[in-house]
């Protein structure tokens, strides 16, 4: 009995040195965080554009919009946008109502809308778009977004660029504590962000002469900014 309680005092001595030692371990380790930015000029733009009509009746309303959104598809599509770079993206149909003192709200008509995103590869094709869905009938252009048609290639070059600031990072801080950094033992990719540049939220019309170059709606895309994040955990030696 003296010796299963010293074997079992030995054991417990030696889980609680290994214990002290994992803990020494985990204590003897750096966290980072680094992050990666690449400037990437767009290939590719969204246009956000429709159509909003109002009549006495629904079925008015729907018939005048649906004329109108033809109108705009066949002059993008003499533009030579093709059939799958359009699709709509929103369509509705509601009552408007005027508020009257003694009567309360009054419904005096309907009001349609239809709203269709436009893919563009080609970018100098962005304004000429605008001005011609305008001029077929568009009553608002909602917002236009520059993308990149892939953005693997540059998601990867800015995680590597962040896997090298997590490493300076690293090796700044151990030199200032006055240890030496070890090998890595974490590297996590929590995330990486691709957010494509807008133009606008939201894009006002105006008035252009038709067939005047010089009216032509200028739209400059800027530089698409991709972002990637990683977590570092480095030994110390």
């Amino acid at each position: 009995m003296k010796h299963r309680r010293l074997t079992i005092g030995i054991l417990a001595l030696t889980l609680l040195i290994l214990a002290q030692a994992g803990l020494a371990q985990e204590i003897r380790q750096i966290y980072v965080q680094g992050e990666g930015v690449v400037q990437v000029e767009p290939d590719r733009a969204y246009i956000s554009l429709g159509v909003t009509t109002e009549a006495p009746s629904a079925e008015e309303a729907q018939i005048k919009n649906a004329n109108t959104m033809r109108n705009i598809l066949a002059a993008l599509g003499e533009l030579g946008i093709k059939d799958d770079a359009i699709e709509t993206s929103y369509f509705n149909v509601y009552p408007v109502y005027r508020y009257d003192q003694e009567k309360g709200n009054q419904l005096t008509g309907y009001r349609v809308s239809n709203t269709v995103s436009v893919t563009l590869d080609d970018l100098s094709m962005v304004g000429e778009a605008i001005d011609t869905a305008i001029k077929a009938g568009a009553t608002n252009v909602n917002s236009v977004s520059f993308s990149v048609a892939d953005e693997r290639p540059w998601l990867n070059e800015a995680l590597v660029l962040a896997v090298e600031n997590a490493r300076q990072k690293a090796e700044l801080l151990a030199a200032a504590a006055g240890v030496k950094l070890g090998p890595v033992m974490i590297i996590r990719d929590p995330s990486a962000q691709f957010q494509p540049y807008s133009v606008g939220k939201e894009m006002r019309m105006v008035t252009m002469a038709a067939g005047d170059a010089s009216s032509m709606t200028p739209i400059t895309p800027g530089k698409l900014e991709i972002r990637a994040f990683v977590e570092m955990v480095y030994a110390l030696d």
